[in-house]
């Protein structure tokens, strides 16, 4: 099994319990609480990367500004997230915002003058229809 493979199904699992566990989370504590929380969960991690790799990070700005707006953005998308899945269905929700990958696709043409197949348009159609069945359900 390629790498990229094994990673990328390992990704997926946990993924789903990111979109599934802070519906458990937000039934007890607010989604402005929930962040903080998860963000102890990201340093923590970040700290067990940080000494596994013996101290040893890249330090190109080219690369860090990026990966600090990776964590700004992320951290805003996540407490909208929160707040989505106190009024909202996690399986509409997880959904709904799992269709991510448009906007980066979108971003990688425009940006990274990447190219889109019709087959890859075809299917952000066909997952935006199928958030519209599952919103409608």
């Amino acid at each position: 099994m390629a790498s990229w493979f094994f990673n990328s199904l390992v990704a997926l699992v946990c993924f789903g319990f990111w979109a599934f566990l802070p519906k458990i989370a937000v039934r007890y504590i607010s989604p402005k609480s929930a962040v903080i929380y998860e963000v102890l969960g990201v340093f923590t991690a970040g700290c067990f990367f940080f000494l596994a790799t013996g101290r040893n990070i890249d330090t190109d700005v080219r690369g860090i500004l990026p990966a600090v707006l990776t964590g700004v953005v992320g951290t805003i998308g996540f407490l909208c997230f929160l707040y989505a899945l106190t009024a909202g269905s996690v399986s509409v929700v997880a959904t709904l915002t799992a269709l991510y990958p448009a906007i980066t696709i979108l971003l990688a043409v425009v940006f990274l003058k990447e190219s889109i197949t019709f087959r890859q348009v075809a299917g952000m159609g066909l997952a935006i229809f199928s958030v519209i069945l599952l919103s409608r359900g």
